[in-house]
């Protein structure tokens, strides 16, 4: 599935980044394998940990009490509190989701062609011309790809590429340049507060407290910014949520929005 290849991916990233919270995300990960879930159910729980690292880098002690669990994602211990995690992303490039999604099967294709081959392993970075992308077919983008990766050279299709050291084989992501108009609309995590606080009810009567976590997944072209434009629509916003964070898992920004 390639879509768990890409998680995969992501979250051998984020625990290469992130390696104070690395052990505890892969304990959390091992323990979702070892749960009764389709493999849809754990990759969405996966994903809900993924997106869940950056907070590691503020509460580390956080102990989750139960994986998987639904309204709210999480229940977890906080000092002496049992509180709530309800965990939503914020997808600021809708019309890049279905570019990024061929760039990712066409990486994930590369990756295997590697196998075991020690003598490349790395992560790769690799720029690519998203115009040139969707011209061609991906026989011919992977090959071309391969080419660079070999000769550790800018090819048709690749804009950049560069490699820094990882053991554990081939690992493509993306190196996409994000424009200073960029912008994250704050309109658009308003939209996400206003959709959670209608469902409030069901995560309130379980816990002592409810936090609404709002993560802009930076691994993912899609998500990315540059800026939050007029986030002072969010000065005065209402919610019955306890806490409501926005989180980017790059730089493990946080801002309370409340």
């Amino acid at each position: 599935m390639v879509f768990t290849e890409d998680l995969s991916k992501s979250l051998a990233l984020c625990m290469l980044r992130n390696k104070n919270s690395a052990n505890k995300l892969s304990e959390w990960c091992r323990e979702i394998d070892r749960e009764q879930l389709s493999e849809r159910e754990a990759y969405q729980k996966k994903t809900e940990v993924l997106l869940l690292s950056s907070l590691l880098q503020y509460y580390p002690d956080i102990e989750i009490e139960n994986l998987i669990g639904e309204s709210p994602d999480f229940i977890v211990t906080i000092g002496s509190k049992r509180i709530g995690l309800e965990i939503s992303e914020v997808i600021n490039h809708f019309e890049l989701k279905k570019s990024e999604a061929r760039i990712n099967q066409v990486f994930r294709n590369v990756e295997q062609s590697f196998g075991q081959d020690k003598l490349f392993s790395g992560i790769f970075y690799i720029g690519v011309s998203l115009w040139m992308m969707r011209q061609y077919d991906d026989e011919k983008v992977i090959k071309d790809i391969l080419t660079a990766m070999q000769n550790q050279k800018p090819t048709k299709y690749v804009t950049s590429i560069r490699r820094t050291p990882y053991h554990k084989g081939v690992l493509l992501v993306l190196d996409y340049s994000m424009s200073l108009f960029d912008e994250l609309k704050a309109e658009k995590i308003l939209h996400i507060i206003e959709k959670k606080n209608v469902k409030y009810p069901l995560y309130k009567s379980k816990i002592d407290e409810c936090w609404l976590i709002i993560v802009s997944n930076m691994h993912n072209m899609a998500s990315r910014y540059s800026y939050i434009q007029t986030p002072e629509v969010l000065n005065a916003v209402k919610s019955p949520f306890q806490k409501i964070l926005h989180l980017e898992n790059l730089s493990s920004a946080m801002w309370t929005i409340k």
